[in-house]
């Protein structure tokens, strides 16, 4: 299996830029394990997101990781990480 490559939008990045180091931490291993997308294991609170094509969430404690996975190009595109009561607006 080929990995994928991760992108971090910038309010992916400030988001983790902002949190403390060790909750950014864990944040990144679970976005960070590529190899695994899209078939993620078990150990991952993943759900596809309705009505939104190729786009899924992760779940972290209270923070949710939003990502567009793209096939063709082996792309994983963060574009939100948040606190639940925020991210999906």
């Amino acid at each position: 299996m080929s990995r994928y490559r991760v992108l971090l939008s910038r309010k992916a990045d400030k988001f983790l830029g902002e949190v403390d180091r060790e909750f950014g931490l864990k944040v990144m291993k679970e976005i960070s394990d590529p190899q695994n997308f899209p078939f993620l294991t078990t150990h991952h609170d993943l759900a596809k997101l309705k009505g939104r094509e190729n786009y899924f969430r992760i779940r972290v404690g209270d923070v949710r990781v939003i990502f567009k996975i793209d096939k063709s190009s082996k792309t994983i595109y963060i574009e939100k990480i948040g606190h639940r009561e925020a991210v999906y607006e």
